[in-house]
């Protein structure tokens, strides 16, 4: 039995994207550099930020960096909402007897308080940023450290996400993983990285679940 399910965040469980739109494009302006359309930023959410600003400009990292952070805390968590059906999912799961977790790109302290805007916390026995791993994903180091907090081996464990990194973090470890269809894009690529299973909607992770139990095949 997948006894354990580890979730990343943005674009599997939730959208905090206007939020994180809007600190990016502060961070510009405040280094004099041209907004972006939210368009053109949000394929980017649920990477690190060092990927992201240098398609945008050649400006310092580390203070559009600084900027981003003091703007986000203003404006990720409040604008973060569930995606659709994921409330009814995690109480399915957690009914079921499945212990969860995060592991995500997003820094702890928003993490915890987007747990507790949602009222999530009861469901999730370990919640890990992405600033207490020492590499990002595609590095497995998060997931390693989030089966270290679970005490669970990996064969025991299924990672649910929506991006390539996530995908290639599972796999390095390696755990199953299961990719849901993001509604930040990147589907052609996310197929190509040839996750365990693939789903359209996250109302069909408990099926993949009990099926994986009993060693089908979903691919």
């Amino acid at each position: 039995m997948y006894r354990f399910v580890i979730f990343d965040l943005d674009g599997t469980l939730i959208d905090s994207s206007d939020g994180v739109v809007e600190a990016v494009n502060y961070s510009l302006q405040q280094m004099g550099e041209p907004t972006q359309p939210p368009e053109v930023i949000k394929p980017y959410i649920g990477y690190p930020l060092a990927k992201m600003y240098p398609e945008f400009t050649d400006a310092p990292y580390e203070q559009l960096y600084e900027h981003f952070t003091v703007k986000a805390a203003q404006t990720v968590v409040t604008s973060t909402y569930a995606l659709p059906h994921v409330d009814e999912v995690l109480k399915q799961l957690y009914a079921d007897g499945r212990t969860l977790a995060v592991a995500t790109t997003k820094i702890k302290r928003h993490v915890d308080s987007i747990l507790d805007k949602l009222d999530w916390r009861k469901y999730f026995l370990a919640a890990v940023g992405g600033d207490e791993a020492p590499r990002f994903k595609p590095d497995p180091a998060i997931f390693r450290l989030t089966l270290e907090r679970l005490q669970a081996k990996p064969s025991d464990a299924m990672v649910v996400g929506d991006t390539v990194n996530d995908v290639h973090a599972a796999q390095a470890v390696p755990m199953t993983v299961t990719a849901v269809a993001s509604p930040y894009g990147h589907r052609d690529e996310l197929m190509a990285s040839q996750p365990d299973h693939f789903i359209e909607d996250i109302r069909q992770l408990p099926d993949i679940l009990q099926l994986a139990d009993d060693g089908g095949e979903t691919r």
